[in-house]
């Protein structure tokens, strides 16, 4: 028999200057999350060009998108906060080409953090750019109203804060999932798609939590329908 091909799932990395030298990385703990649900990390390069951002995409069964800096808030016609820490453009670019390519391709996306805040922008959503009492990792629990989101991680799960940024308007064809106390938007899906998850929060550093975890093997459950 055959063995079963566990799914490829495509990362993003950072760009981190380093003297004249620049260097992709990526923190390990997405990596074990994504083994440990039955994926395969594979960690993307910068792309420039659709077309190759397209046929990389059809080489992997699934999309997650990581952590990180500030989306330009011209994307969405606002002028920069003070507090807005920039994306190096060319992982901006990349991350945006890669995330359309995906969602032309259907492929399943899971975005944390930064990656839901991407998600949003590329339907068409902009962001609060600066929000207080959210960051250093501060556990809160979660209002989950619907979705993919609440199969998972239930209705009301402990978790936690590493943002200063968050969804303001949502996307056309986006839902929201989940609350924080405050009204702080914490999870968005895509109508449109047959799985699209965004979560505020870091999923990846709360394993030892059964529902995190869940919400990983949901997601790697839709990426082994396209593995073959």
């Amino acid at each position: 028999m055959t063995p079963v091909r566990r799914p490829w799932i495509g990362l993003n990395c950072k760009l981190i200057p380093e003297g004249n030298d620049f260097y992709y990385k990526l923190d390990h703990l997405y990596v074990k999350a994504i083994e440990r649900a039955g994926g395969v990390p594979v960690l993307l390069p910068f792309f420039r060009k659709t077309a190759d951002a397209r046929a990389f995409v059809s080489r992997v069964d699934g999309l997650l998108f990581t952590g990180g800096s500030d989306i330009n808030p011209a994307r969405w016609n606002e002028k920069r906060h003070p507090q807005a820490r920039l994306l190096h453009p060319e992982k901006e670019k990349s991350d945006f080409l890669l995330a359309r390519a995906a969602l032309a391709a259907d492929r399943p996306i899971l975005g944390i953090c930064l990656g839901m805040q991407l998600l949003n922008v590329a339907f068409g959503g902009s962001l609060h750019q600066h929000v207080v009492g959210h960051g250093e990792g501060r556990r809160h629990e979660v209002d989950v109203c619907n979705g993919r989101t609440r199969e998972t991680v239930g209705r009301r799960p402990e978790v936690n804060s590493y943002h200063h940024q968050a969804v303001n308007r949502a996307g056309k064809g986006l839902r929201v999932t989940a609350l924080s106390p405050d009204g702080l938007v914490e999870g968005i899906e895509s109508d449109r798609h047959r799985w699209v998850v965004g979560v505020q929060w870091h999923p990846e550093r709360i394993l030892d939590q059964r529902e995190q975890l869940r919400l990983f093997r949901s997601f790697i459950d839709a990426c082994s329908s396209n593995s073959h």
